[in-house]
């Protein structure tokens, strides 16, 4: 998923001066990966009740492996699209159906959705070391071989997928009622599940904020270097390893609604304290960032699959998360449109932060809710 996800920050630079192409243009290969992310993030649902979440998973990280080699080789600009949206739909399809897996598999959900989504941390941190040295290896030729580097390690990914990832059959064959059964008929009534997708769409408007500001605003606002800034986001990418596993396991021994709480605090901590003018709390909250981003999305997860059916859990997690991508595409417009407007980053952070406090309130009604029902 990483590779899917984030990646394309770090190469984009290089790989525009090589190939002459303009911001818009390279803006728009980027645009494609999150529109093949958030289009097969329901897709993926869809297809694990077809063929099963086990082949799904093989053919997405295979359509990644296909997508990186496109990328790393090819120079005309339609192709490069098509592979863009390919990396990104592969990206979805390598995660969603996992989750669809663990949910059927394992009875402490938090730790196992926890251990997968850590994967996403250790890919932020090994591209972070991994990219750019290579790109320092040659001007012309420094961005495909990373495309091609990064394309060896997901063989490695793709070959274990295929020895040891089992193909079971959850989401596939079942009944009539089951196949049919409408996703918009299964939130009518059904307040927790309603109130857990809107909190997940606005954690996606929420965060991608920080993420896609936090470097600009650290270096050109707080004055910190790009050294600093890139030491700062490193301990975002460590604690995302551990975060959700952690959480997790706190969930699996507690009330989850209680437990979402404290990563949801946090990192409402940890955007509002770089509203404040003080370099040694950037620090602090990226950390705290970090720390508690992958939490929320891990529990997040575990509360949705005690309000669906077993096997329909990658179908439901695959539309939020596509409602979720809807978020962080219009924040990350927003949070522009808000800076070039007021001319500093703390009015797209402020709002960041409300939207963090407002996540919140709901979590303290979905409490009340699920305990008057007394689940």
């Amino acid at each position: 998923m990483s590779f899917g996800r984030f990646v394309y920050t770090l190469i984009m630079p290089s790989m525009m001066e090589t190939l002459g192409f303009s911001p818009t243009r390279m803006g728009l290969l980027g645009t494609g990966i999150v529109a093949g992310y958030l289009l097969f993030s329901y897709g993926s649902g869809k297809c694990s009740n077809l063929i099963g979440p086990g082949r799904t998973v093989k053919l997405s990280v295979a359509l990644v492996q296909v997508s990186l080699l496109c990328l790393g080789s090819f120079s005309r600009y339609t192709a490069l699209l098509l592979a863009s949206i390919g990396l990104g739909a592969g990206a979805a399809g390598s995660y969603i159906p996992l989750i669809h897996m663990l949910n059927c598999r394992f009875s402490s959900k938090g730790k196992a959705f926890g251990i997968v989504m850590g994967g996403a941390g250790a890919g932020i941190v090994l591209c972070g070391y991994l990219v750019p040295p290579l790109l320092s290896l040659s001007d012309m030729l420094g961005y495909r071989l990373s495309w091609y580097v990064l394309g060896a390690a997901n063989l490695i990914v793709m070959i274990a997928s295929l020895v040891f990832l089992k193909t079971g059959e959850e989401g596939r064959g079942r009944s009539a009622e089951d196949t049919k059964e409408k996703i918009l008929d299964s939130y009518r009534g059904n307040a927790p599940l309603i109130l857990v997708t809107v909190i997940y769409f606005l954690l996606g408007f929420a965060y991608i904020i920080y993420v896609t500001y936090f470097g600009t605003y650290a270096i050109v606002e707080a004055g910190y270097s790009e050294k600093s800034t890139g030491f700062m986001w490193s301990l975002f990418g460590v604690n995302m390893i551990y975060s959700g596993l952690l959480w997790g396991a706190f969930a699996d021994r507690s009330e989850k609604t209680t437990i979402v709480l404290i990563p949801g605090a946090l990192l409402a901590l940890s955007v509002g304290i770089v509203l404040v003018p003080v370099k040694p709390l950037f620090y602090v909250s990226t950390f705290l960032f970090g720390l508690s981003f992958m939490g929320y999305i891990t529990l997040i997860a575990s509360l949705m699959s005690g309000m669906v059916r077993t096997g329909n859990l990658g179908m439901f997690f695959g539309a939020a998360t596509l409602i979720h991508g809807g978020g962080q595409v219009f924040a990350a417009f927003l949070g522009g449109y808000l800076y070039d407007l007021t001319g500093t980053f703390r009015i797209p952070f402020l709002l960041s932060l409300a939207v963090l406090l407002l996540c919140l309130l709901l979590l303290f009604r979905l409490r009340g809710i699920l305990r008057s029902r007394g689940t």
